[in-house]
Protein backbone atom coordinates (compact mmCIF):
# COMPACT_ATOMS: atom_id res chain seq x y z
CA UNK A 1 0.00 0.00 0.00
CA UNK A 2 1.75 3.49 -1.23
CA UNK A 3 1.86 6.45 1.13
CA UNK A 4 1.10 4.26 4.18
CA UNK A 5 2.92 2.05 6.58
CA UNK A 6 0.77 -1.27 7.89
CA UNK A 7 1.98 -3.33 10.69
CA UNK A 8 1.22 -7.06 10.67
CA UNK A 9 0.28 -9.44 7.92
CA UNK A 10 -1.76 -8.61 4.43
CA UNK A 11 -3.17 -10.98 2.16
CA UNK A 12 -4.99 -9.32 -0.78
CA UNK A 13 -6.35 -12.29 -1.70
CA UNK A 14 -8.01 -13.07 1.50
CA UNK A 15 -8.60 -9.34 2.31
CA UNK A 16 -6.77 -10.11 5.60
CA UNK A 17 -4.85 -6.55 6.86
CA UNK A 18 -6.76 -4.63 4.26
CA UNK A 19 -9.94 -2.57 4.22
CA UNK A 20 -12.06 -5.89 3.40
CA UNK A 21 -11.68 -7.52 6.52
CA UNK A 22 -14.04 -7.15 8.91
CA UNK A 23 -11.52 -6.68 11.87
CA UNK A 24 -10.03 -3.76 10.63
CA UNK A 25 -12.94 -1.75 11.47
CA UNK A 26 -12.79 -3.09 15.27
CA UNK A 27 -11.45 0.25 17.06
CA UNK A 28 -12.22 0.80 21.09
CA UNK A 29 -14.48 3.65 22.01
CA UNK A 30 -14.86 6.12 24.73
CA UNK A 31 -17.35 5.12 27.35
CA UNK A 32 -19.55 7.36 29.10
CA UNK A 33 -17.83 8.36 32.56
CA UNK A 34 -21.30 10.44 33.77
CA UNK A 35 -24.13 8.41 33.65
CA UNK A 36 -24.32 7.88 37.05
CA UNK A 37 -27.79 6.93 36.93
CA UNK A 38 -27.12 3.64 35.31
CA UNK A 39 -24.87 2.55 37.77
CA UNK A 40 -26.56 3.48 40.77
CA UNK A 41 -29.67 1.61 39.18
CA UNK A 42 -27.06 -1.51 38.62
CA UNK A 43 -26.19 -1.52 42.27
CA UNK A 44 -29.64 -0.73 43.56
CA UNK A 45 -31.13 -3.67 41.12
CA UNK A 46 -28.12 -6.55 40.90
CA UNK A 47 -26.31 -8.22 43.39
CA UNK A 48 -23.57 -8.83 41.36
CA UNK A 49 -23.06 -5.13 40.63
CA UNK A 50 -23.41 -4.53 44.55
CA UNK A 51 -20.69 -7.31 45.46
CA UNK A 52 -18.31 -5.64 43.17
CA UNK A 53 -18.83 -2.46 45.24
CA UNK A 54 -19.34 -3.70 48.71
CA UNK A 55 -17.06 -6.74 49.09
CA UNK A 56 -13.58 -5.31 48.28
CA UNK A 57 -14.54 -2.28 50.78
CA UNK A 58 -15.89 -4.29 53.29
CA UNK A 59 -12.44 -6.79 53.17
CA UNK A 60 -9.69 -3.89 53.34
CA UNK A 61 -11.30 -2.39 55.97
CA UNK A 62 -12.94 -5.11 57.88
CA UNK A 63 -9.66 -6.12 60.39
CA UNK A 64 -8.80 -2.51 60.28
CA UNK A 65 -5.45 -0.87 61.40
CA UNK A 66 -3.42 -0.46 64.52
CA UNK A 67 -1.72 3.11 65.67
CA UNK A 68 2.11 3.08 66.68
CA UNK A 69 2.72 6.41 68.11
CA UNK A 70 2.76 7.80 71.65
CA UNK A 71 -0.94 7.67 73.10
CA UNK A 72 -2.51 5.52 70.49
CA UNK A 73 -5.41 4.25 73.17
CA UNK A 74 -6.76 7.73 72.91
CA UNK A 75 -6.07 7.96 68.99
CA UNK A 76 -8.06 4.59 69.00
CA UNK A 77 -10.94 5.99 71.34
CA UNK A 78 -11.43 9.00 69.11
CA UNK A 79 -11.40 6.59 66.32
CA UNK A 80 -14.20 5.00 67.79
CA UNK A 81 -15.78 7.96 68.48
CA UNK A 82 -15.94 9.66 65.51
CA UNK A 83 -16.50 6.27 63.15
CA UNK A 84 -13.51 6.35 61.43
CA UNK A 85 -13.44 2.95 59.46
CA UNK A 86 -17.46 2.90 59.33
CA UNK A 87 -17.07 6.46 57.54
CA UNK A 88 -13.68 5.28 55.35
CA UNK A 89 -15.91 1.88 54.62
CA UNK A 90 -18.65 4.06 53.11
CA UNK A 91 -16.38 6.24 51.31
CA UNK A 92 -14.83 3.56 49.70
CA UNK A 93 -17.76 1.65 48.77
CA UNK A 94 -19.12 5.13 47.05
CA UNK A 95 -15.89 5.53 45.46
CA UNK A 96 -15.87 1.88 44.03
CA UNK A 97 -19.15 3.19 42.38
CA UNK A 98 -19.49 6.50 41.09
CA UNK A 99 -15.61 7.00 41.08
CA UNK A 100 -15.36 9.34 43.59
CA UNK A 101 -16.24 10.35 47.49
CA UNK A 102 -15.14 12.49 50.17
CA UNK A 103 -15.37 12.98 53.99
CA UNK A 104 -16.53 16.48 55.56
CA UNK A 105 -14.05 17.12 58.44
CA UNK A 106 -16.57 19.27 60.47
CA UNK A 107 -14.13 21.22 62.83
CA UNK A 108 -14.96 24.72 64.05
CA UNK A 109 -12.74 26.70 61.74
CA UNK A 110 -14.42 28.52 58.83
CA UNK A 111 -15.16 26.04 55.68
CA UNK A 112 -14.15 28.62 53.13
CA UNK A 113 -11.07 29.29 53.94
CA UNK A 114 -8.28 26.67 53.86
CA UNK A 115 -8.30 23.95 56.76
CA UNK A 116 -5.45 24.54 59.08
CA UNK A 117 -4.33 21.34 60.59
CA UNK A 118 -1.52 22.64 63.06
CA UNK A 119 -4.36 25.00 64.71
CA UNK A 120 -6.44 22.06 65.44
CA UNK A 121 -6.91 21.70 68.91
CA UNK A 122 -8.43 18.76 71.31
CA UNK A 123 -11.47 17.99 70.81
CA UNK A 124 -11.48 20.11 67.73
CA UNK A 125 -12.89 17.32 64.98
CA UNK A 126 -16.92 17.82 66.30
CA UNK A 127 -17.74 15.08 63.19
CA UNK A 128 -17.52 13.08 59.77
CA UNK A 129 -19.92 13.05 56.91
CA UNK A 130 -19.78 11.31 53.53
CA UNK A 131 -20.40 12.74 50.10
CA UNK A 132 -20.45 10.78 46.98
CA UNK A 133 -18.67 12.99 43.90
CA UNK A 134 -21.94 13.83 42.58
CA UNK A 135 -22.95 15.28 45.73
CA UNK A 136 -20.06 17.74 45.66
CA UNK A 137 -21.07 20.04 42.85
CA UNK A 138 -17.18 21.73 42.20
CA UNK A 139 -16.85 25.48 42.37
CA UNK A 140 -13.76 27.50 40.65
CA UNK A 141 -11.39 24.49 39.29
CA UNK A 142 -7.76 25.41 39.46
CA UNK A 143 -6.39 25.68 36.09
CA UNK A 144 -3.54 28.14 36.54
CA UNK A 145 -1.61 26.99 39.51
CA UNK A 146 0.44 24.39 38.33
CA UNK A 147 2.16 23.61 41.28
CA UNK A 148 -0.92 23.61 43.86
CA UNK A 149 -1.88 19.68 45.17
CA UNK A 150 -5.04 20.69 43.71
CA UNK A 151 -4.20 21.42 40.18
CA UNK A 152 -7.02 20.59 37.69
CA UNK A 153 -9.46 20.25 40.44
CA UNK A 154 -11.77 22.51 42.23
CA UNK A 155 -11.23 24.88 44.86
CA UNK A 156 -14.51 24.94 46.29
CA UNK A 157 -17.23 22.27 46.45
CA UNK A 158 -20.91 22.94 47.09
CA UNK A 159 -22.97 20.32 48.31
CA UNK A 160 -26.24 19.17 46.36
CA UNK A 161 -26.06 22.49 44.79
CA UNK A 162 -25.94 24.64 48.15
CA UNK A 163 -25.04 28.36 48.99
CA UNK A 164 -22.35 27.49 51.22
CA UNK A 165 -18.83 27.06 49.22
CA UNK A 166 -16.37 24.76 51.37
CA UNK A 167 -12.95 24.51 50.43
CA UNK A 168 -11.61 21.66 49.33
CA UNK A 169 -8.99 20.65 51.91
CA UNK A 170 -11.93 20.21 54.18
CA UNK A 171 -12.21 17.12 52.54
CA UNK A 172 -10.75 13.53 52.67
CA UNK A 173 -11.16 13.00 48.94
CA UNK A 174 -11.21 8.96 47.31
CA UNK A 175 -10.65 9.62 43.83
CA UNK A 176 -11.65 6.43 42.87
CA UNK A 177 -9.70 4.32 39.45
CA UNK A 178 -7.33 6.45 38.10
CA UNK A 179 -7.77 7.99 35.26
CA UNK A 180 -5.54 10.04 32.36
CA UNK A 181 -5.81 13.12 32.78
CA UNK A 182 -6.90 14.47 30.19
CA UNK A 183 -10.13 12.97 31.47
CA UNK A 184 -9.47 13.88 34.65
CA UNK A 185 -10.06 17.52 33.30
CA UNK A 186 -13.58 16.40 32.11
CA UNK A 187 -14.37 14.71 35.62
CA UNK A 188 -12.87 18.03 37.68
CA UNK A 189 -10.47 15.50 39.14
CA UNK A 190 -12.40 12.59 40.05
CA UNK A 191 -11.58 9.02 38.43
CA UNK A 192 -13.42 6.34 37.41
CA UNK A 193 -16.18 3.97 38.78
CA UNK A 194 -14.76 0.37 39.31
CA UNK A 195 -18.25 -0.83 38.24
CA UNK A 196 -18.72 1.23 35.07
CA UNK A 197 -15.21 -0.76 34.01
CA UNK A 198 -17.29 -3.99 34.20
CA UNK A 199 -20.55 -3.13 33.52
CA UNK A 200 -20.96 -4.64 30.23
CA UNK A 201 -19.84 -7.87 31.75
CA UNK A 202 -22.04 -7.92 34.62
CA UNK A 203 -25.08 -7.45 32.10
CA UNK A 204 -23.95 -10.10 29.55
CA UNK A 205 -23.68 -12.74 32.65
CA UNK A 206 -27.81 -11.75 34.04
CA UNK A 207 -28.94 -11.36 30.53
CA UNK A 208 -27.29 -15.14 29.68
CA UNK A 209 -28.63 -16.16 33.11
CA UNK A 210 -31.86 -14.57 32.46
CA UNK A 211 -32.32 -16.03 28.45
CA UNK A 212 -31.40 -19.67 29.76
CA UNK A 213 -34.13 -19.55 32.67
CA UNK A 214 -36.58 -18.42 30.07
CA UNK A 215 -34.88 -21.74 27.81
CA UNK A 216 -36.12 -23.88 30.59
CA UNK A 217 -39.40 -22.68 30.52
CA UNK A 218 -39.72 -24.70 26.83
CA UNK A 219 -37.78 -27.18 28.01
CA UNK A 220 -40.43 -29.35 27.54
CA UNK A 221 -42.55 -28.92 24.41
CA UNK A 222 -45.95 -30.21 23.57
CA UNK A 223 -47.00 -31.09 19.98
CA UNK A 224 -50.43 -32.21 18.77
CA UNK A 225 -50.95 -33.70 15.34
CA UNK A 226 -54.46 -33.49 13.67
CA UNK A 227 -55.85 -34.71 10.85
CA UNK A 228 -57.22 -32.00 8.23
CA UNK A 229 -56.95 -29.51 11.03
CA UNK A 230 -55.88 -26.84 7.89
CA UNK A 231 -59.68 -27.58 6.38
CA UNK A 232 -61.53 -26.92 10.19
CA UNK A 233 -59.33 -23.78 10.21
CA UNK A 234 -60.33 -22.47 6.73
CA UNK A 235 -64.00 -23.34 7.81
CA UNK A 236 -64.12 -21.12 10.71
CA UNK A 237 -63.59 -23.11 13.26
CA UNK A 238 -60.99 -21.45 15.28
CA UNK A 239 -63.17 -21.04 18.82
CA UNK A 240 -63.76 -24.49 18.32
CA UNK A 241 -60.53 -26.03 18.15
CA UNK A 242 -59.09 -23.63 20.67
CA UNK A 243 -61.64 -24.59 23.62
CA UNK A 244 -60.63 -28.23 22.71
CA UNK A 245 -56.71 -28.20 23.41
CA UNK A 246 -57.71 -25.43 26.20
CA UNK A 247 -59.75 -28.36 27.83
CA UNK A 248 -56.28 -30.26 26.91
CA UNK A 249 -54.17 -28.36 29.05
CA UNK A 250 -56.60 -28.13 31.66
CA UNK A 251 -56.96 -31.86 31.96
CA UNK A 252 -53.58 -31.89 31.78
CA UNK A 253 -53.12 -29.95 35.06
CA UNK A 254 -55.86 -31.13 37.03
CA UNK A 255 -55.58 -34.53 36.76
CA UNK A 256 -52.42 -35.52 34.79
CA UNK A 257 -54.45 -37.03 32.15
CA UNK A 258 -54.26 -36.00 28.46
CA UNK A 259 -57.66 -37.30 26.40
CA UNK A 260 -56.80 -37.42 22.33
CA UNK A 261 -59.26 -38.31 19.42
CA UNK A 262 -58.49 -41.49 17.29
CA UNK A 263 -57.01 -38.81 14.49
CA UNK A 264 -54.67 -37.09 16.97
CA UNK A 265 -51.55 -37.89 17.96
CA UNK A 266 -49.56 -36.79 20.84
CA UNK A 267 -45.67 -35.87 20.82
CA UNK A 268 -43.32 -34.76 23.19
CA UNK A 269 -39.89 -33.09 22.32
CA UNK A 270 -37.24 -31.86 24.73
CA UNK A 271 -34.59 -29.33 25.05
CA UNK A 272 -31.15 -30.48 25.46
CA UNK A 273 -29.50 -27.92 27.63
CA UNK A 274 -26.73 -30.32 28.50
CA UNK A 275 -24.15 -27.03 26.99
CA UNK A 276 -25.71 -24.39 29.53
CA UNK A 277 -23.66 -24.88 32.70
CA UNK A 278 -20.14 -24.52 30.74
CA UNK A 279 -21.55 -21.32 29.43
CA UNK A 280 -22.27 -20.20 32.26
CA UNK A 281 -18.58 -20.83 34.08
CA UNK A 282 -17.03 -18.90 31.52
CA UNK A 283 -19.17 -15.88 32.00
CA UNK A 284 -18.62 -16.19 35.48
CA UNK A 285 -14.86 -16.68 35.63
CA UNK A 286 -15.24 -13.41 32.96
CA UNK A 287 -16.71 -11.21 35.33
CA UNK A 288 -14.59 -12.24 38.24
CA UNK A 289 -11.49 -11.28 36.02
CA UNK A 290 -13.11 -8.04 35.21
CA UNK A 291 -14.13 -7.20 38.85
CA UNK A 292 -10.90 -8.56 40.43
CA UNK A 293 -12.39 -10.57 42.93
CA UNK A 294 -12.06 -14.59 42.85
CA UNK A 295 -15.32 -17.07 41.66
CA UNK A 296 -14.82 -18.10 45.23
CA UNK A 297 -15.57 -14.56 46.26
CA UNK A 298 -17.56 -13.22 43.98
CA UNK A 299 -20.48 -16.06 43.73
CA UNK A 300 -19.79 -18.02 46.71
CA UNK A 301 -18.64 -21.13 45.28
CA UNK A 302 -15.69 -23.64 45.46
CA UNK A 303 -12.77 -23.89 44.42
CA UNK A 304 -12.72 -26.03 41.51
CA UNK A 305 -10.25 -28.72 39.63
CA UNK A 306 -7.82 -31.84 40.89
CA UNK A 307 -5.94 -30.37 44.07
CA UNK A 308 -7.74 -27.22 43.93
CA UNK A 309 -7.87 -25.43 47.74
CA UNK A 310 -8.31 -21.77 46.87
CA UNK A 311 -5.01 -20.93 48.74
CA UNK A 312 -4.23 -19.73 45.36
CA UNK A 313 -7.15 -17.07 44.86
CA UNK A 314 -7.38 -15.84 48.51
CA UNK A 315 -3.47 -15.04 48.55
CA UNK A 316 -4.14 -13.37 45.01
CA UNK A 317 -7.12 -11.70 46.80
CA UNK A 318 -5.76 -10.63 49.60
CA UNK A 319 -2.67 -8.53 47.47
CA UNK A 320 -6.07 -7.03 45.52
CA UNK A 321 -7.30 -5.81 48.89
CA UNK A 322 -3.36 -4.62 50.01
CA UNK A 323 -3.32 -2.66 46.94
CA UNK A 324 -6.63 -0.94 48.19
CA UNK A 325 -5.50 -0.18 51.59
CA UNK A 326 -2.40 1.48 49.53
CA UNK A 327 -3.40 3.35 47.00
CA UNK A 328 -6.96 3.93 47.52
CA UNK A 329 -7.37 4.16 51.70
CA UNK A 330 -3.93 5.48 52.95
CA UNK A 331 -3.95 8.99 51.15
CA UNK A 332 -7.40 9.83 52.37
CA UNK A 333 -6.67 8.78 55.63
CA UNK A 334 -3.49 10.17 56.27
CA UNK A 335 -5.07 13.44 55.41
CA UNK A 336 -7.86 12.71 57.84
CA UNK A 337 -5.17 11.28 60.53
CA UNK A 338 -3.92 14.88 60.52
CA UNK A 339 -6.86 16.48 61.85
CA UNK A 340 -8.30 13.45 63.58
CA UNK A 341 -4.84 12.99 65.76
CA UNK A 342 -4.05 16.08 66.98
CA UNK A 343 -8.26 16.33 68.41
CA UNK A 344 -7.49 13.42 70.52
CA UNK A 345 -4.00 14.67 71.94
CA UNK A 346 -3.64 18.22 71.19
CA UNK A 347 -0.66 17.57 68.67
CA UNK A 348 0.68 15.41 66.52
CA UNK A 349 3.41 13.11 67.68
CA UNK A 350 6.98 13.03 65.17
CA UNK A 351 6.61 8.98 65.41
CA UNK A 352 2.78 8.67 64.32
CA UNK A 353 2.41 6.03 62.15
CA UNK A 354 0.01 2.98 61.74
CA UNK A 355 0.34 -0.59 59.64
CA UNK A 356 -2.56 -2.64 58.50
CA UNK A 357 -4.15 -5.70 60.79
CA UNK A 358 -3.48 -8.93 58.90
CA UNK A 359 -6.30 -9.71 56.32
CA UNK A 360 -6.27 -12.94 57.36
CA UNK A 361 -6.04 -14.39 61.04
CA UNK A 362 -3.06 -17.20 61.56
CA UNK A 363 -4.38 -20.37 63.78
CA UNK A 364 -3.14 -21.28 67.05
CA UNK A 365 -0.43 -23.88 65.26
CA UNK A 366 1.03 -21.95 62.77
CA UNK A 367 1.49 -18.77 65.31
CA UNK A 368 3.40 -21.51 67.80
CA UNK A 369 5.17 -23.23 64.61
CA UNK A 370 6.77 -19.48 63.99
CA UNK A 371 7.51 -18.41 67.33
CA UNK A 372 9.12 -21.48 67.91
CA UNK A 373 11.34 -20.93 64.19
CA UNK A 374 12.18 -17.54 65.68
CA UNK A 375 13.37 -19.04 68.90
CA UNK A 376 15.91 -21.34 67.38
CA UNK A 377 16.75 -18.91 64.92
CA UNK A 378 18.00 -15.92 68.00
CA UNK A 379 19.39 -19.20 69.83
CA UNK A 380 21.73 -19.96 66.75
CA UNK A 381 23.03 -16.35 66.51
CA UNK A 382 23.81 -16.21 70.31
CA UNK A 383 25.80 -19.81 70.10
CA UNK A 384 27.65 -18.37 67.40
CA UNK A 385 28.47 -14.98 68.65
CA UNK A 386 26.68 -13.30 65.61
CA UNK A 387 24.07 -11.65 67.96
CA UNK A 388 24.55 -10.42 71.51
CA UNK A 389 21.37 -11.17 74.25
CA UNK A 390 20.88 -6.96 73.93
CA UNK A 391 20.53 -7.22 70.24
CA UNK A 392 18.09 -10.28 70.71
CA UNK A 393 16.27 -8.40 72.98
CA UNK A 394 16.13 -5.10 71.20
CA UNK A 395 14.81 -7.25 68.00
CA UNK A 396 11.93 -8.70 70.43
CA UNK A 397 10.90 -5.53 71.96
CA UNK A 398 10.60 -3.96 67.97
CA UNK A 399 8.52 -6.96 67.15
CA UNK A 400 6.52 -6.33 70.14
CA UNK A 401 7.14 -10.03 71.65
CA UNK A 402 8.19 -8.44 75.06
CA UNK A 403 8.73 -5.07 76.04
CA UNK A 404 11.77 -4.28 78.51
CA UNK A 405 13.04 -1.18 80.19
CA UNK A 406 15.09 0.91 78.18
CA UNK A 407 16.80 1.51 80.99
CA UNK A 408 18.10 -1.74 81.72
CA UNK A 409 18.36 -2.33 77.79
CA UNK A 410 21.21 0.25 77.50
CA UNK A 411 22.85 -0.97 81.12
CA UNK A 412 23.06 -4.67 79.00
CA UNK A 413 24.28 -2.66 75.96
CA UNK A 414 27.15 -0.90 78.22
CA UNK A 415 28.18 -4.16 79.92
CA UNK A 416 28.54 -6.17 76.28
CA UNK A 417 30.23 -4.09 75.06
CA UNK A 418 32.90 -3.88 78.10
CA UNK A 419 33.34 -7.80 77.67
CA UNK A 420 31.43 -8.49 81.07
CA UNK A 421 28.25 -10.88 79.52
CA UNK A 422 28.74 -14.04 79.05
CA UNK A 423 26.20 -16.02 76.70
CA UNK A 424 25.08 -18.13 80.33
CA UNK A 425 26.16 -19.49 83.37
CA UNK A 426 28.70 -21.87 82.76
CA UNK A 427 28.41 -24.41 85.87
CA UNK A 428 25.69 -25.36 87.87
CA UNK A 429 26.86 -22.91 90.87
CA UNK A 430 26.88 -19.73 88.35
CA UNK A 431 22.79 -21.17 87.42
CA UNK A 432 21.80 -21.37 91.00
CA UNK A 433 23.04 -18.21 91.94
CA UNK A 434 21.66 -16.69 89.01
CA UNK A 435 18.23 -18.58 89.47
CA UNK A 436 18.28 -17.15 93.25
CA UNK A 437 18.74 -13.54 92.29
CA UNK A 438 16.59 -14.01 89.67
CA UNK A 439 13.44 -14.98 92.17
CA UNK A 440 14.73 -11.95 94.19
CA UNK A 441 13.62 -9.71 91.83
CA UNK A 442 16.63 -8.49 90.75
CA UNK A 443 16.68 -7.33 86.83
CA UNK A 444 18.98 -8.75 84.08
CA UNK A 445 21.86 -6.03 84.62
CA UNK A 446 22.31 -6.62 88.52
CA UNK A 447 22.40 -9.83 88.29
CA UNK A 448 25.04 -9.97 85.75
CA UNK A 449 27.37 -7.23 87.52
CA UNK A 450 27.18 -9.80 90.52
CA UNK A 451 28.14 -12.27 88.53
Amino acid sequence: MKGSQVDGLVNVASGLGTEKSKRSHNHFAFDMLNSWRDLEAAYQSNWIAKRICDIPAEDSTREWRRIKADGAEAIEDAEKALGVRHHVLDALRWSRLYGGAGILMVTDQDMEKPLRPDAIRRGGLKRLIVFDRWDMSPDSINSWDILAPNYLQPDFYRIRAGTQRIHWTHFALFRGMPLPKRWMEHTQGWGDSYLRSCIADVMDTVAAKDGIAELMQEANIDVLQRQELSDELASDQDEQIIKRYQLFSQMKSSINMALLDGSEELQRHTLSLSGVAPIIEQFMTWISAASRMPVTKLFGTSAKGMSATGEGDEQNYNQTLRSIQSCDIDPPLRVLDEVMVRSALGSFPESYDYEWNPLDTPNTLEVAQARHLDAQRHQMYLDSDVATRPQVMRELQSNEVYQYDPEELDELEKLDDSGLIEPQPDDDETRERYQAMAEAGLSEAEILKRL
